[in-house]
């Protein structure tokens, strides 16, 4: 019975995993190649599978980078602690945690955000990429609008919510794009206090 159980947890968990590791190779070879150069044989090719299974799990190259363009999202979610810490901390203090999440080496490194820079790049001439991408920014924005309203009601102001979201979520943006571009433009922490700053100046005024 024991036996049994695991076969059957394996079985489970291994179209997962592979998915998984079919998804992580189209990440790189949309940072290697860009989303043009991106097929499914190349994603093949990295994932160390058959075109037939890649294909068995994405019917098309459009449902491929669909999947990965909302792994990349997840990601940033994965790296921002305000979800833990939300019992624990002030409102300010889980926009700082949110703001600091984009930041990190995990996702502030040459290889995702240069995956970020293909899939916005795609997003202009593909529309199941676009209506996504605006998808997954309405929700970034609104979770940071939601914290800054909560952040109004705890110290009892009037705050620009929208603005704020609005204008903070175009400053990290910036800094990713330009440090894509070229990563001797400014030092990562320098990114991350002038974003800290701004936020501060945003909240105050």
């Amino acid at each position: 019975m024991g036996i049994e159980k695991i076969s059957k947890q394996r079985q489970r968990i291994e179209p997962e995993t592979r998915k998984r590791t079919i998804i992580e190779a189209t990440l790189k070879c949309v940072t290697r190649y860009g989303h043009a150069g991106t097929t499914m044989t190349r994603v093949a090719r990295e994932a160390g599978s058959s075109i037939g299974l890649v294909s068995h799990y994405f019917q098309s190259k459009e449902a491929l980078m669909l999947a990965a363009y909302q792994e990349l999202t997840e990601q940033l979610r994965r790296e921002s602690d305000q979800r833990d810490a939300a019992l624990e901390c002030s409102a300010r203090e889980r926009l700082t945690l949110m703001v600091r999440s984009a930041f990190k080496g995990e996702i502030f490194n040459q290889q995702v955000l240069a995956s970020w820079v293909g899939f916005w790049s795609a997003a202009v001439a593909t529309p199941s990429l676009a209506r996504l991408n605006r998808k997954l920014y309405e929700e970034y924005r609104e979770e940071m609008q939601s914290l800054v309203e909560a952040i109004a009601i705890e110290e009892g102001r009037v705050i620009d919510s929208k603005g704020v979201a609005r204008i903070l979520t175009a400053l990290v943006d910036g800094y990713w794009l330009e440090w894509a571009l070229d990563p001797e433009a400014f030092k990562v922490e320098e990114a991350l206090q002038d974003s800290l700053h701004i936020a501060e100046r945003l909240l105050r005024d």
